[in-house]
C-alpha cells in the first residue's frame, strides 16, 4: 500500500509565470530533510522532465531544490533528471518521463495535445491531498488551460509581476517614490516626470515586458475565441489594455527599451517578473533600488496579474503514477515550500507563514519591500476557458505586435487587426495539418 503524504491545510499569490524566465539560486541555509519513509519500499526510478525552466539546466540547482529533497523523503526513489530534449523527441523515442515540470498555461497545448495528460482527481482523493492549501486561482488556471476542466497537474513554484524602481533616479529628479497602491494613471503621471534627457543621458521613466504583461494581464483576456477556432482580440477590452500600455511610450523621451537593462541605472521604473529579485542584485550590487506592487486598474483595485506558475504533471504513460504523485505532493509540503520561498520563489500555498519569508536568504534583498510587492494584490481570474474540442496553438501574448506598433508609430486598431489575422492564420494552419 502506498504511504500517504502528510499535508497541512493553509494561503498565497504569485507569476507569473512566464514565460518563462530565470529562476532563483541564492540561499544561505541547507535544504529541508524530511524524515525517511517508515518502512523500506522497492527501489524505483522516476524520470523528471524540466526543460521549460532554464534554471534546471544546471544540475546542481535541480539537485538542491528537487532531487535531494525527494531523496531524503523517499530513499527508495531515484529521480532521473531529463532537461534537454523536446516533447516530440521524447515521444518519438518512446522515452516519456513520469513527471513533467511545465507552465500551468501549457496544460492544454503541450501536455494534453501531446497525449501526456493524466487526470489527478482519483489520486488527490485516495492520497488525501488537501487542495485548499493551494490558492484557488492557480487551480482554476490549470483547469481552464486543460480545455476540459480537469486537473492534470499541481502548482509548484510561481512568479509574479512587480514594479522595480531606481531610488537614485527618483531622488535625482525630486519625484516621490511609487507605492503598493498605485493605479496605472499614477504610474503614468510619475513616468512623465522621470522620462527625460539630462546631461546628454537619456532616462527612461517606465518600461515593461509587453509579451508577458499582455498574456497575463489584469483584465483576464483570452486571445482565442472560447467557442470557435478564431481570434478574439478585436474587442474593447483588448483595445483598452493596448492603449493603457501604449500611452507610456507616447511620452517624450520614454523610448521602447529592453526591460532587462534596468541594472544599468537609466530606467526609473520597470514592470517585470519576480525572478529578477535574485538576478539583479548580483548584476548590479551597488544599484539603489526597491520594489512595489504592480499598478492596478481603477475599476479593479487590489487585482494583480494572472498567475504565472510552473506546475508538476504526472504523465499518463508513467508506470508509477502513485509514487510520482507522492513526489509531487512532498514538494508542496510546508517545509519544502518554506525553503523555496526563502530562496525567492513565489509559493502556490495560501500559508502566510510561507509567504512571509520570501527572499529571506537572497543576498541583496534585506530591507526591501519584497513581501508586500509580491502579495499585496490578489490574482486576476484566468480568462474564460476555450472549449476542449478546439485547436490549441501557441498564439502568444501579442508582445511582438505591441512592440512593432511602438517602433512603427501604428495605431492600436491596426495592430490588433494584424495580431488577430496572425492568430487565425496559425489556427487554420493547424486545422489543415490535422485533416
Amino acid at each position: 500500500m502506498i504511504k500517504r503524504v502528510s499535508v497541512l491545510p493553509v494561503f498565497v499569490v504569485t507569476a507569473v509565470l512566464l514565460q518563462a524566465g530565470c529562476s532563483p539560486k541564492e540561499q544561505s541555509s541547507s535544504a529541508p530533510s524530511p524524515a525517511p519513509a517508515a518502512k523500506p519500499a522497492e527501489p524505483i526510478t522516476l524520470k523528471f522532465y524540466t526543460m521549460q525552466n532554464s534554471n534546471y539546466a544546471q544540475e546542481g540547482n535541480f539537485a538542491d531544490e528537487i532531487g535531494n529533497v525527494v531523496k531524503a523523503k523517499f530513499p527508495h526513489i531515484t529521480l532521473q533528471h531529463v532537461h534537454s530534449p523536446k516533447y516530440e523527441d521524447l515521444i518519438a523515442a518512446n522515452d516519456i518521463p513520469d513527471i513533467l515540470l511545465e507552465t500551468s498555461s501549457s496544460a492544454g497545448v503541450k501536455i494534453k495535445q501531446n497525449g501526456l495528460a493524466f487526470d489527478l482527481a482519483e489520486l488527490i482523493q485516495t492520497e488525501r491531498f488537501d487542495l485548499s492549501r493551494i490558492h484557488p486561482a492557480l487551480l482554476d488556471q490549470l483547469k481552464a488551460s486543460s480545455g476540459d476542466g480537469k486537473l492534470y497537474g499541481l502548482p509548484f513554484t510561481g512568479s509574479n509581476f512587480i514594479l522595480f524602481y531606481n531610488k537614485d533616479l527618483f531622488n535625482k529628479f525630486g519625484v516621490p517614490y511609487p507605492n503598493d497602491n498605485m493605479t496605472w494613471d499614477d504610474a503614468y503621471d510619475l513616468t512623465k516626470k522621470l522620462a527625460r534627457m539630462d546631461g546628454g543621458i537619456p532616462y527612461i521613466g517606465f518600461a515593461l515586458n509587453s509579451g508577458l504583461a499582455l498574456k497575463y494581464s489584469q483584465l483576464s483576456l483570452n486571445a482565442g475565441a472560447p467557442k470557435e477556432n478564431k481570434g478574439a482580440v478585436l474587442t474593447d477590452d483588448w483595445k483598452r489594455l493596448f492603449e493603457t500600455y501604449k500611452r507610456f511610450y507616447d511620452i517624450p523621451n520614454n523610448s521602447l527599451i529592453k526591460v532587462d537593462e534596468f541594472p544599468k541605472g537609466q530606467i526609473a521604473m520597470t514592470l517585470h517578473i519576480t525572478e529578477k529579485l535574485t538576478a539583479w542584485p548580483q548584476q548590479a550590487p551597488n544599484l539603489n533600488w526597491d520594489v512595489v506592487a504592480a499598478p492596478t486598474f481603477p475599476n479593479k483595485p487590489n487585482t494583480g496579474f494572472q498567475p504565472n506558475v510552473y506546475s508538476l504533471f504526472v504523465t499518463s504513460q508513467s508506470k508509477y503514477k502513485e509514487q510520482a504523485f507522492e513526489v509531487v505532493a512532498s514538494l508542496l509540503s510546508d517545509e519544502v515550500q518554506t525553503y523555496l520561498s526563502k530562496k525567492g520563489y513565489v509559493t502556490p500555498l495560501v500559508n502566510k507563514d510561507v509567504q512571509q519569508v520570501v527572499g529571506q536568504n537572497v543576498a541583496g534583498l534585506q530591507g526591501k519591500n519584497v513581501r508586500n510587492a509580491i502579495y499585496a494584490h490578489d490574482y486576476a481570474e484566468p480568462p474564460q476557458a476555450r472549449d476542449g474540442h478546439l485547436i490549441y496553438v501557441d498564439i502568444g501574448g501579442g508582445g511582438k505586435f505591441f512592440d512593432d506598433m511602438i517602433k512603427n508609430g501604428e495605431d492600436v486598431n491596426t495592430t490588433l487587426r494584424k495580431w488577430n489575422e496572425d492568430i487565425e492564420l496559425k489556427l487554420n494552419q493547424t486545422l489543415n495539418q490535422n485533416k
